[in-house]
């Protein structure tokens, strides 16, 4: 079974046993490893250095009801989560660039010391991701794990996937590359309204993400990406013309309305927020 997300379809919930969509969010759900969060914080436990350097790949994460493991801050990226029967251990990767195999990662998970064997999978290709190499991708990792169509859901085009332990196994998919579900341990940042600057810090390092790979395509998804912290919403664009436009038309506007948010940051993030690349490539968004 699979599901497609575009702008206009922009979230999905089902159960994962039946492929049966779901009206529920994931509100009630705390997520107890979000991988798109490693960049600042300590993910040893999780053993995210361990299989690949292209992505990170987690051990076995054991959950209770209502608790989740994520990848969020997909665009290019693809994301793969493994789950036991009961959906008491998950794992997860997120793949960086493109949808990739990760043999080393795939022994772990049929060969761990404490038996916990994969019985589902969940795939999930970024909004900009290729359907075609995911697809290939997909099966490969179907085969290792000796797993069947009907136990490996896939969700194209999400910005941010869940798996989440419940009486089953629920899975939820946005387009959008943030999910507002609650978040606690020590791998995770927290976009707590109670903590603003811990939400600010973290906004910065998304947008920082994407600004790292100097081209239009990631300067796109920084305004989009933007947009949804300043209440406005920008449609993605694929075509490099159309995706200019959208930055030279709309970034400006977007950029004087997060202002006020970035004088709120440390003196030295305020520093690195303005010599972001996308100001040296298109002068007129400087703030």
């Amino acid at each position: 079974m699979s599901f497609g997300l575009t702008p206009q379809r922009r979230w999905i919930a089902f159960d994962m046993t039946t492929g049966s969509t779901l009206s529920e969010t994931a509100d009630n759900v705390t997520c107890v490893l979000d991988i798109h969060s490693n960049l600042a914080m300590n993910m040893g436990n999780f053993g995210l250095d361990r299989f690949s350097s292209s992505g990170n790949y987690s051990v076995w994460v054991p959950l209770v009801d209502n608790e989740g493991v994520a990848v969020t801050g997909l665009t290019s990226c693809g994301a793969v989560l493994v789950a036991n029967r009961d959906f008491s251990r998950v794992a997860a990767g997120h793949m960086s660039g493109d949808a990739t195999f990760v043999n080393g990662w795939c022994d772990y998970l049929m060969n761990n010391r404490a038996g916990v064997r994969p019985a589902f999978m969940l795939w999930g290709t970024g909004t900009s991701g290729s359907r075609k190499t995911g697809g290939k991708v997909l099966m490969q990792y179907m085969k290792a794990l000796k797993l069947s169509p009907s136990k490996a859901p896939a969700v194209a085009s999400c910005g941010s996937i869940l798996l989440a332990r419940s009486s089953r196994g629920k899975a939820f998919a946005s387009y959008d590359v943030r999910f507002e579900f609650r978040r606690t341990g020590q791998a995770v940042r927290t976009f707590s309204e109670r903590n603003p600057l811990a939400e600010l810090l973290s906004q910065f390092s998304m947008l920082q993400d994407f600004d790292n790979s100097a081209d239009l395509t990631n300067y796109t998804m920084l305004l989009v990406t933007l947009g949804t912290y300043v209440g406005e919403s920008v449609t993605l664009q694929f075509a490099p013309d159309k995706q200019k436009t959208l930055i030279v038309e709309q970034g400006p506007a977007l950029m004087q309305k997060y202002a006020p948010k970035v004088a709120q940051l440390p003196a030295d993030y305020q520093k690195a927020f303005r010599s972001f690349n996308i100001f040296k490539a298109f002068p007129a968004l400087r703030i």
